[in-house]
């Protein structure tokens, strides 16, 4: 019994530190944009896995003046031999925020895709592409 005992708990173990076959590499990248005094900055977090990039994460501020009046709107989309794909829109109040993207974004390594965010006061807007590579 305690040899059946000890052979689980070492199967157990080798199991835990057993590193992965391909463990997910995760990337941040930053994009500034300016129009006059006005300036909005956008970091897209990803990871990398299974041949595919995957979007989790933004951060984005802006301002000196644009606060709950304007709008921020995300993009990210990919272009291959087949065309342009949009994986993910969506536009909301502009506010300085950090934001979990929805599970089960994919970008192909292949293709090269981008993520924008327009911060628009509705008198002044600038865009801040980030690559993702």
């Amino acid at each position: 019994m305690k040899t059946v005992v000890r052979a689980g708990l070492v199967a157990m173990l080798a199991t835990a530190l057993a590193a992965p076959a391909q463990a997910a590499t995760v990337k941040q990248v930053t994009s500034i944009c300016r129009t006059g005094g006005f300036s909005g900055t956008f970091t897209l977090r990803y990871e990398t896995s299974g041949g595919y990039h995957h979007p989790i994460g933004s951060i984005t501020t802006s301002g000196p003046y644009i606060g709950d009046v304007g709008t921020q709107s995300l993009r990210i989309s990919y272009l291959d031999g087949l065309g342009t794909h949009t994986v993910y829109t969506r536009v909301r109040p502009a506010t300085n925020s950090t934001e979990s993207l929805p599970a089960g974004l994919t970008i192909p390594v292949t293709a090269r895709g981008t993520a924008s965010t327009t911060f628009d006061s509705g008198t002044t807007s600038c865009v801040a592409t980030v690559p993702i590579t």
